[in-house]
């Protein structure tokens, strides 16, 4: 995928950047997918859902104590 991109980028017409684009809203796209894939697993699995709120709750604690502490 990524190979026919640098192939064709070389040509430097408009189909070049139009190629580019097509490729990286296939990866946007993949990568929302793979993010909805994610949380519906963490959602639908409660020993991972409280292990990621702990995670989550940690690190708000932290940025706030590095935010305090430098006041």
């Amino acid at each position: 995928m990524l190979g026919s991109v640098a192939a064709s980028a070389g040509g430097g017409g408009t189909g070049a950047m139009d190629n580019i684009l097509s490729v990286a809203t296939d990866v946007l796209a993949w990568f929302i997918t793979s993010m909805g894939t994610l949380i519906k697993f963490i959602t639908d699995n409660p020993v991972v859902l409280v292990l990621f709120m702990i995670f989550l709750v940690g690190s708000a604690v932290g940025m706030l104590m590095r935010l305090w502490k430098s006041v």
